[in-house]
């Protein structure tokens, strides 16, 4: 009961902060990135290292970004598919007059599902945890991104997933 609390307030705080999606600019992007995992099986922990992958699609403004996000990784024994959605609130954006790049640092959380798979063992779940990064709007229609994000599960056997991805969006 505590968990579906938690998703509607994090939900609904992510959807009081978005801006009418009209006025926002609109971004479909990809990203590629290397992961973490810390699970445990028999009482023995075990830790994975593998590239995730997924896709993203979203709405920002000036002051917050909220996008919906979904990856895969896959390793030896072990797998993951999480969908989620991410609300980042942006620190500081600096514009360089030179070249009109835009630099925006951000913080920001996540909530979503996972389906953690390994040892022929499958379980599906929350996720949720904290992200930061810094977005570059290198030309109007496309913004490079590098996040780290930090995740926890209310699975029995996966504890916890790191990420450190990069990212390519375009704006539309």
């Amino acid at each position: 009961m505590l968990n579906k609390i938690l998703i509607l307030s994090l939900l609904s705080a992510s959807l009081a902060h978005a801006e009418d999606i009209y006025s926002s600019e609109r971004f479909l992007g990809i990203e590629v990135g290397y992961s973490k995992t810390e699970y445990s099986r028999g009482g023995i922990n075990k830790t994975n290292k593998d590239p995730e992958y997924g896709f993203r699609l979203g709405a920002q403004n000036k002051e917050w970004r909220t996008t919906v996000i979904g990856n895969l990784s896959r390793g030896n024994n072990h797998k993951y598919q999480k969908a989620m959605i991410t609300f980042d609130k942006f620190i500081w954006q600096s514009l360089y007059e030179k070249d009109h790049v835009t630099f925006k640092p951000y913080l920001g959380g996540h909530i979503g599902w996972i389906k953690h798979t390994a040892d022929d063992i499958s379980e599906n779940g929350i996720l949720y945890g904290g992200e930061a990064g810094v977005t570059w709007n290198v030309i109007d229609e496309v913004d490079f991104d590098i996040s780290y994000r930090y995740s926890v599960t209310n699975l029995d056997n996966l504890d916890s997933i790191d990420a450190m991805t990069i990212g390519l969006n375009y704006l539309y």
